[in-house]
């Protein structure tokens, strides 16, 4: 596992045996002020970890995430600034172990105060599946060589 930072962590193991809709994940960041940049000029990453591979009843539940910042940590659906949305995925890719980073946007809307993550069940609900989430200035799979002799 990654090291995380737990004030940029959005859910550790969070259950998504849920029906369709949309599920807004344990933590929300305080960025301290609107209009913050949550990287503050360096790129940043949404790591997300799959912890127990999703099951469904027929194949065709999808989980998309969406990255938001809203002036209230409720992180509302239809008053939040989105500012990252995944694209749909099947349970064939939330396989226990796999892991996705996603470059949020250098540039685009200003954000809001507070930063949070939703997580849009569609098409069929889930039987099982948890994620671990959060923010870095590291993709997943970075990693520190020694150095080499020559």
């Amino acid at each position: 596992m990654a090291i995380m930072d737990s004030r940029t962590l959005f859910a550790e193991n969070f259950d998504l045996d849920q029906e369709t809709g949309t599920y807004l994940l344990t933590n929300q960041i305080d960025l301290g002020i609107a209009g913050a940049d949550p990287g503050q000029g360096q790129p940043v990453y949404l790591n997300v970890v799959v912890e127990e591979t999703f099951t469904d009843g027929g194949d065709s539940a999808t989980l998309q995430l969406r990255l938001a910042s809203d002036d209230s940590a409720a992180i509302h659906n239809t008053t939040s600034t989105g500012h990252l949305l995944t694209a749909p995925m099947l349970k064939a890719l939330l396989v226990a172990g796999n892991k996705f980073s996603f470059a949020l946007p250098a540039q685009g809307l200003a954000y809001e105060r507070y930063l949070g993550l939703q997580a849009i069940v569609a098409t069929a609900g889930f039987d099982a599946g948890e994620i671990t989430a959060w923010l870095s200035l590291d993709p997943i799979g970075w990693k520190a060589y020694p150095e080499g002799d020559n």
